[in-house]
């Protein structure tokens, strides 16, 4: 792993006890990939986000969620994924951090990426 390329992948249980270790990591990964504090803490809070509403949707106690940390010269990019019976949540793009939900039958999809300026 490198500033400019790691990738490290977790599955968890579905437990809102968890939203802000996710929130932590996906901090120390944007801390990792250097980028600007205010630029960390946007990531973050569209992580622990994304994460509660992952969380909320499966609407079965400790159903796995699946959140992959990666980063590269261009991004740091967030990708978490779980299967829910709702309707996926709307995209959103902010402040130089995208958040884009896609949904496959019942498999729910969300890739965050917030960029890193050249």
């Amino acid at each position: 792993m490198t500033p400019t390329a790691f990738e490290f992948t977790m599955t968890l249980p579905g437990d809102a006890r968890l939203i802000g270790a996710i929130r932590q990591l996906a901090a120390h990964a944007a801390d990792y990939a250097r980028l600007t504090t205010d630029a960390c803490d946007r990531l973050a809070s569209e992580v622990e986000r994304a994460a509660a509403v992952a969380i909320s949707s499966t609407q079965v106690s400790d159903a796995a969620i699946e959140v992959r940390f990666s980063g590269d010269h261009s991004a740091v990019n967030v990708v978490i994924s779980c299967d829910a019976p709702t309707t996926a949540p709307h995209s959103t793009s902010d402040n130089g951090v995208s958040v884009n939900w896609t949904a496959d039958g019942s498999r729910h999809t969300c890739h965050i990426r917030q960029g890193i300026p050249a």
